[in-house]
């Protein structure tokens, strides 16, 4: 028989069982949520209580609503079934980044789907882009109200809302998320400060980003060495970043204010050309029409067609470090070792490598020039500040100079 409709039922097991709810979801202005295309993403891991406080609609209204629409199918229906090991089962969320997205889902595919063969343990699982934020999961994590409405295993790329403090409040610094790296990182992690010396959060990798120089547009001008240089008013609006007129890129203006401060931050966004997506600064790189230099991932800097003129240049004092990032719930952690062994294995560290993603692992043959380094934020930076108050902080000083400056 069908479950009764609860608050913590996830929106899969729901719509499942009650395909015609749908209405209810689509008549407040939900329908994206539980249709065909974003359901089977977010879906197992999303509560309808979290998903309408997100919203801001009142849950006990709303499940009256669905009881009602239950109520008048049920006379037209069999009840429906559903997998009734459903609750059992290993939940794993990844929201990846652009460049391993793909090469990410398709070795944890093959990993799940032997296991799930040879053991019959059920995993439901889906690895959604980190860049579409209007259907993933970002939006929903302060409203989660406890653990248990948080996937067993969540991946994530960026620095983002697991790292704000409320969050970290209310369910790491509490315990529910333990570190599972159980080997020291290699040399260029450690040198880098990148694993967490409270054993909270596991980093699988990092995305790195770098300077891309157009020579042409570039002139007589002297080639950036470190980050630093970027706010020399040689580069004024000569600069792409990845953004648009609402949002830039996080992960590069956060050091920057850690070093700089607000005046660091107005004088890179004057320096501010456009914000793009990395795939677009690969198509306008070099071609002498756009800016001079680009600030974007080394997986897309090694994208940029052959023969155009351009120079990767890998700074001095490193390129930036965006984690992706591991969490793993505590009271599950020996059951989720299968799992979690894999992913921090060395199998998978060589799908980030050839990705182009240096991992920790002590065999991975990280792809970097000879001298290069990382540069990471700082694990007591990110944790004596709210990196979402520092966002807020940052955008208020840093789009306003930017749209007077005409760039977006």
């Amino acid at each position: 028989m069908s479950p009764k409709i609860q608050l913590d039922m996830r929106l899969n097991r729901l719509i499942e069982a009650y395909p015609r709810t749908r209405s209810v979801f689509a008549a407040h202005g939900l329908g994206s949520l539980v249709d065909e295309a974003n359901l089977p993403a977010i879906g197992p891991f999303l509560t309808l209580e979290t998903a309408l406080l997100s919203h801001g609609i009142a849950p006990r209204p709303f499940l009256n609503l669905l009881e009602e629409c239950e109520r008048k199918e049920a006379a037209l229906d069999a009840p429906s079934q559903i997998d009734a090991h459903d609750a059992d089962a290993t939940h794993l969320l990844a929201l990846m980044t652009c460049g391993l997205k793909v090469p990410f889902a398709r070795a944890l595919a093959a990993f799940i789907n032997n296991l799930q063969y040879r053991h019959g343990e059920q995993v439901n699982y889906s690895v959604v882009s980190n860049l579409n934020h209007e259907h993933s999961y970002y939006p929903y994590v302060n409203h989660v109200k406890t653990v248990a409405d948080l996937p067993d295993i969540i991946v994530t790329a960026d620095f983002n809302t697991f790292f704000y403090h409320k969050f970290y409040q209310r369910f790491i610094a509490s315990g529910h998320f333990i570190d599972v790296m159980e080997r020291a990182p290699n040399r260029l992690f450690a040198d880098a400060g990148i694993a967490d010396p409270l054993h909270e959060y596991t980093i699988l990798c990092v995305n790195p980003l770098i300077i891309v120089a157009d020579l042409e547009k570039v002139g007589g001008r002297p080639l950036p060495r470190r980050w630093v240089d970027l706010l020399d008013p040689i580069w004024r609006q000569d600069i792409t970043l990845r953004g648009n007129e609402n949002f830039f890129c996080h992960a590069v203006l956060l050091p920057i204010y850690k070093d700089h401060g607000s005046a660091g931050i107005a004088a890179l966004a004057r320096n501010v050309f456009d914000g793009r997506h990395p795939a677009q600064m690969v198509k306008s790189a070099g071609s002498g029409r756009s800016a001079a230099l680009y600030v974007m991932p080394d997986f897309f800097a090694h994208k940029i067609q052959e023969g155009r003129s351009v120079k990767r240049i890998w700074p001095e004092d490193g390129a930036l470090a965006s984690p992706v990032t591991l969490l793993v719930k505590k009271d599950r952690a020996a059951a989720l070792k299968p799992i979690t062994d894999y992913l921090l294995g060395e199998e998978l560290a060589r799908v980030f490598v050839d990705a182009l993603f240096p991992s920790p692992h002590p065999a991975a043959q990280n792809r970097l020039p000879d001298g290069g380094g990382l540069k990471w934020l700082g694990w007591d930076y990110i944790r004596a500040n709210d990196l979402e108050a520092l966002n807020q902080e940052i955008d208020a000083v840093f789009l306003p100079t930017v749209r007077q400056s005409g760039a977006v």
